[in-house]
């Protein structure tokens, strides 16, 4: 038994070191990775401009429905005055 006890202390000292060693490399992984993150004026900017993006679309897809239900009457209408000069006529 002395002689395990003898080989654990260097192999408990390796791990620390090795553990320490580990440790630095998160914190250096962290610190770089927190610095990137967006802050609270990036979110703010980005969510200003994603709402002007949002309305500029929601203005193109109304011009467009607008459009699209304008046409649809003017051409039912035509449909139904040809159906009845056809009907009147026959």
């Amino acid at each position: 038994m002395i002689f395990n006890d003898l080989h654990d202390v260097p192999a408990r000292h390796d791990k620390d070191v090795v553990l320490d060693r580990r440790l630095t490399v998160l914190e250096t992984r962290f610190d770089t990775t927190l610095t990137m993150l967006p802050n609270k004026a990036d979110l703010a900017d980005l969510k200003a401009e994603l709402k002007a993006d949002i309305h500029g679309e929601s203005a193109h897809l109304s011009k467009w429905m607008a459009a699209t239900a304008i046409t649809m009457v003017i051409g039912f209408g035509g449909m139904i005055l040809t159906m009845m000069s056809r009907l009147h006529g026959a």
